[in-house]
């Protein structure tokens, strides 16, 4: 597993644009991304525990967060993207998802009551660990496609922002959290 000291200043590296997401791609295992990924996607699922419905409702005039529904909303929608594309980039024959983000922000829901996100959540968790593992020794390694937003894309530079995009969410949750223990 990838430390957040070293994950952090990669992501922000490539996010800046003083890498590439290519070269950022490069700096680790693609195992070692994977279990990163399940690893946070294990700590966003952590931080559902224990919330209330008003709670995961809880929105912030004062913070320029997400309210944890929504966060959490986007993040199983737009997993399907990812999904997607991982299942472009390998040889696999899973069924690709019907409904995927196409841009920023996509999915994003209100006044989602907390086990419903705790449980949909599970499910989405489960369906990209499924994903993942058929497609992680089913693909080359060397094939690339052109994105217009992180341009040259390898499988691994895939699974890097899946992995970027639910740490970047978790920070969130993570602040909003806190948030909303106390004012909610």
């Amino acid at each position: 597993m990838i430390s957040s000291d070293i994950l952090n200043p990669l992501i922000t590296s490539a996010f800046t644009k003083q890498t590439t997401w290519l070269k950022a791609s490069e700096q680790h295992s693609l195992d070692d991304f994977i279990e990163t990924f399940h690893h946070t996607r294990e700590r966003t699922q952590e931080l559902l525990d224990g919330l209330s419905d008003t709670q995961v409702a809880f929105a912030s005039e004062v913070h320029p967060f997400w309210s944890i529904s929504e966060s959490i909303t986007h993040l199983i929608y737009s997993q399907g993207f990812y999904l997607n594309t991982l299942l472009d980039i390998a040889t696999s024959q899973m069924p690709h998802v019907v409904e995927a983000a196409r841009g920023f922000g996509e999915g994003a829901k209100h006044n989602i009551p907390a086990e419903a996100l705790r449980k949909n959540l599970r499910e989405a968790t489960d369906q990209i660990r499924a994903a993942i593992e058929a497609t992680r020794h089913a693909h080359d390694p060397q094939k690339t496609e052109t994105n217009p937003f992180f341009g040259t894309c390898t499988y691994r530079t895939w699974i890097l922002l899946l992995l970027a995009h639910e740490v970047d969410h978790l920070r969130q949750i993570a602040a909003m959290r806190s948030v909303a223990k106390m004012n909610a």
